[in-house]
C-alpha cells in the first residue's frame, strides 16, 4: 500500500477542478453515463448479491437512479444512507415511493425506519460516491468524511462510481482514508489490484 499523500491543498484543488469539469457536462452526457454504469453493474458477478448499500446521487454526480431501478427490478434489497449525529451514516431500505428530503449537506435522503450504522455489514456490495479514484483505489470524496467512517462497517466489496476521466494515476489521501476495491465508470469496470 502506498504511503499517504497528505497535502490538503492538493485535495482541495483537485476537488475544485473536478467539480468544475462535472458542472460542464451536459444532461445528456450525465444520463448516458448513468445508464452505462447501470448496464456494467447489471452483469457483474460481484453485484449479484441479495443486498446492496448504495446512495442517491445528487447534482452532477454519476447518476444512481438507473442502477437502483435495475437492482430493485431484479429483487435486490437496496439500502441508502441518511445522516445521523456526529458525522455518522445510518441506513434506510430504499423504496421508489419514499418521500425524499435534503440533508443539511444537500444529500437526498428517504424517510423510513433507521437500520443503524452497522446495517451495511449485511450488504454484499457497497457503492460509494467519489470525485476521483486512483489506480490503487484511493478515493477522493467531498471532504466531510461520512463515507470514510462508514466504510469501516462494510461487509462486502466497496465500489466507487466516477466518470472515466476521474480515474486518475494518483489521488491525495490520508491515514484515515479507506481504499475501494472496484471502480465503475461509463467506460467499464476497473478492479483495483
Amino acid at each position: 500500500m502506498r504511503e499517504p499523500v497528505t497535502d490538503g491543498g492538493a485535495k482541495g484543488a483537485l476537488r475544485s477542478s473536478i467539480l468544475k469539469r462535472r458542472a460542464g457536462r451536459s444532461d445528456d452526457d450525465r444520463s448516458a453515463a448513468a445508464e452505462a454504469i447501470a448496464a456494467h453493474l447489471a452483469g457483474a458477478p460481484f453485484a449479484q448479491v441479495p443486498t446492496v448499500a448504495a446512495y442517491l446521487s445528487m447534482g452532477t454526480e454519476p447518476g444512481t437512479g438507473p442502477l437502483i431501478d435495475m437492482l430493485l427490478t431484479r429483487g435486490t434489497e437496496v439500502i441508502v444512507p441518511v445522516t445521523a449525529d456526529q458525522g455518522v451514516l445510518d441506513w434506510v431500505r430504499y423504496a421508489p415511493d419514499a418521500r425524499l428530503t435534503r440533508s443539511a449537506l444537500g444529500v437526498p435522503e428517504p424517510d423510513g425506519p433507521r437500520l443503524g450504522k452497522d446495517a451495511i455489514a449485511a450488504a454484499g456490495l457497497m457503492i460509494v460516491p467519489a470525485l476521483a479514484i486512483d489506480q490503487a483505489g484511493w478515493r477522493l470524496g467531498r471532504g466531510a468524511g461520512y463515507f470514510d467512517r462508514a466504510l469501516a462497517h462494510a461487509g462486502g466489496p466497496i465500489c466507487a462510481l466516477v466518470y472515466a476521466d476521474e480515474l486518475l494515476p494518483v489521488v491525495p489521501h490520508e491515514d484515515h482514508d479507506v481504499p475501494v476495491d472496484l471502480v465503475v465508470t461509463e467506460a467499464g469496470i476497473f478492479r483495483v489490484p
